[in-house]
């Protein structure tokens, strides 16, 4: 691959805008002189992600890595960084300078090169669509009469065509163009590659078919999706000919479960963008996204004026794409068909939203027509109406099991409560659980305080199930401290303590003398680490955090201390606080071991002999875990003591 100039790399980076560029990426919104966001890594609900125009730099508190706009590309879509400078000066039109020409498509990245066709692809497709032809008329009479959409909609999403038996012309521009083979097959596009190596045998799969580009976030078209032409496309009995709609199989670059149509235009209606005078602003996190099912609901939904639509691909909603709509807005709308598959995807859809983190609507057609047969016909017009039938999905889910015209049994509304509950705990918010229970009530007309007891017994047993499944502590055990600082969730007790350790000194001869050396997780860098610091600590070596660099032996080890530090900003809590936050910590530790330790001791009385003796002292050691959860260590800041 040739190589960049330092002089090229410079300059592009100076003439990027990191803040538009990662725009696309997540919704930011100003905060001071720097911007704010959800983190591209992770699914967080609380931003932590920050961008820095002014020295052109990011960091993701969440994950504990930052850099410039090539890092970010780099950390964000696997690239290389000649892939992720190369990426940067497309999406702003300029210039890449080499020290080394040349170069042909074996030196591409099998990811960039598949990039390369699905936008020479989409070029193609778009050109036969609007050629001068009978056949390519004929096409286009049907996106405008039938379809009632009118050309400057087909322009805009770069709708395509191609002709029956058109498969050959398409491969050989393809190869004229110097794409490989191996991309071609790689590409999804064809049917038939494992029959001969030659391209210009095979088939393509949008072969007589409508077709439109599907894009992802960068604007890149990743897939297209192809429409059945009635007359056009024929009906020869073969599989893929008799679906009204078929779309691109998964590749490199496309994941259906990861991608959502339009999703590349709806998202500049949030995204921060620059004005006529240079300055940038950020759209409200409070205008919905619209979710339809099909490609062509959202392409109607876009013309009418309802910018935000996105759908999905074919499948099944994932969290992941309801995580990327997350990043943008804290709302969405759901317009499904009115008919029994819609309302079932409706169900479907409602955890998954709650989980994500999403006020989830449900909007209706009237008549309960298709949604792009209702607006198709009434135009802009239509928009309002159903904009304004949106209802709560609490509201809509009750009315689905509790029909006002229906009278259940005691046995139908325990169950139907069950199944709505599950839905209503995929959150994990108390104050909009405790809404959907308020809905739930008004909506089936039963009483508000026994629906919450209700509820609080479905938790209860659902909690209980699950530690039962899984092993876990008692009930009379606590849930887990949140984690120290308020940053990202660490994964384990051991790694809250260390770091308490690595930012308060006082704590360190308080925790040497309270955990015992079995108590830690030796496996994890965190365990291996405080045995280390508790040991030079016996021994009089340990002078404070300024020495964990002596007692690192691997670059894991390095990366992992980095890691947390980056992770932890740390916080002058006053004495209170820290000893409070300091319990808690090894709290979970002793809970940890009890845990280990209950399940060692249940192993051995399953596989024991029938030795009372040795049965007995088994028990008392299970009675003494348990003494020792009722009653764990404790530190004391004040007098410097611990107390067992």
């Amino acid at each position: 691959m040739p190589f960049i100039s330092r002089k090229s790399v410079d300059e592009i980076r100076a003439r990027a805008d990191i803040v538009a560029f990662i725009g696309d990426y997540t919704s930011l919104r100003r905060a001071g002189t720097k911007w704010k966001g959800l983190s591209p890594f992770t699914d967080e609900k609380t931003p932590s992600f920050f961008v820095d125009p002014e020295k052109g730099f990011y960091y993701c508190f969440s994950t504990g890595q930052g850099g410039d706009i090539f890092k970010f590309l780099m950390a964000r879509e696997n690239l290389t960084f000649t892939e992720s400078v190369e990426r940067v000066a497309r999406r702003f039109g300029l210039t890449v300078e080499y020290e080394q020409r040349g170069g042909n498509a074996g030196e591409r990245s099998l990811r960039g090169e598949l990039f390369d066709i699905h936008e020479f692809s989409a070029q193609y497709f778009s050109g036969k669509f609007g050629e001068e032809t009978e056949l390519a008329a004929r096409v286009r009479d049907y996106w405008t009469r039938e379809r009632g959409f009118d050309a400057e909609t087909a322009g805009e999403f770069r709708v395509g065509f191609l002709p029956p038996e058109g498969s050959r012309a398409f491969a050989a521009a393809l190869k004229k163009n110097g794409f490989s083979a191996k991309a071609l097959a790689a590409s999804g596009m064809f049917v038939g590659t494992d029959r001969t190596p030659n391209p210009l045998f095979w088939r393509s799969r949008f072969e007589a078919r409508l077709i439109v580009p599907i894009a992802d976030i960068q604007r890149r078209v990743v897939a297209f999706t192809a429409r059945k032409i009635p007359g056009v496309t024929p009906e020869d009995g073969r599989g893929a000919n008799e679906a009204k709609y078929i779309n691109s199989s998964e590749t490199e670059i496309f994941r259906k479960g990861s991608t959502l149509f339009n999703i590349d235009k709806a998202k500049d209606v949030f995204a921060g963008r620059r004005g006529a005078d240079g300055s940038l602003s950020a759209g409200t996190r409070e205008t919905p996204f619209v979710l339809v099912e099909g490609q062509l609901d959202a392409v109607r939904c876009w013309k009418c004026g309802i910018r935000t639509a996105v759908a999905g691909q074919g499948t099944g909603i994932t969290e992941d794409q309801l995580l990327l709509l997350r990043r943008y807005s804290d709302r969405l709308d759901c317009l499904l068909d009115a008919d029994e598959a819609g309302r079932k995807a409706a169900l479907r859809l409602a955890p998954l939203a709650f989980r994500a983190g999403l006020d989830l609507r449900f909007l209706c057609v009237p008549g309960g027509k298709d949604p792009d047969e209702f607006l198709a016909r009434a135009g802009a017009g239509g928009v309002p109406a159903i904009l304004g039938s949106a209802v709560p999905a609490m509201t809509f889910i009750a009315r689905r099991f509790f029909p006002q015209d229906a009278r259940l049994t005691p046995a139908q509304t325990r169950a139907a409560l069950d199944e709505i509950f599950g839905i209503v705990a995929a959150s994990d918010s108390e104050v909009f659980r405790s809404d959907c229970l308020v809905r739930l009530a008004l909506a089936a007309g039963l009483d508000r305080l026994a629906v919450e007891r209700d509820f609080a017994h479905f938790l209860a047993a659902k909690n209980a199930e699950e530690r039962f499944r899984t092993g876990q502590v008692s009930a009379a055990v606590p849930a887990p401290a949140p984690p120290v600082g308020g940053n990202a969730p660490l994964t384990t007790a051991e790694d809250d303590v260390l770091i308490l350790v690595l930012n308060y000194d006082a704590v360190t001869p308080l925790f040497a003398a309270a955990i015992p050396p079995e108590w830690l997780d030796a496996e994890s860098c965190s365990g291996r680490l405080l045995n280390r610091i508790f040991a030079e600590f016996q021994e009089g070596e340990w002078r404070g955090a300024a020495d964990v660099h002596d007692l690192l032996e691997t670059d894991e080890e390095r990366d992992f201390v980095a890691k947390i530090r980056n992770r932890f900003e740390r916080e002058d809590w006053n004495e209170s606080d820290l000893e409070r936050i300091a319990n808690e910590c090894l709290f979970r530790l002793c809970a940890k071991m009890c845990e280990r330790e209950r399940r060692r001791i249940d192993r051995l009385l399953g596989t024991a002999e029938a030795d009372a003796a040795e049965t007995l002292e088994l028990q008392k050691k299970r009675i003494a875990l348990r003494r020792i959860l009722k009653n764990p260590p404790r530190i004391r800041l004040k007098d410097n003591t611990t107390a067992r």
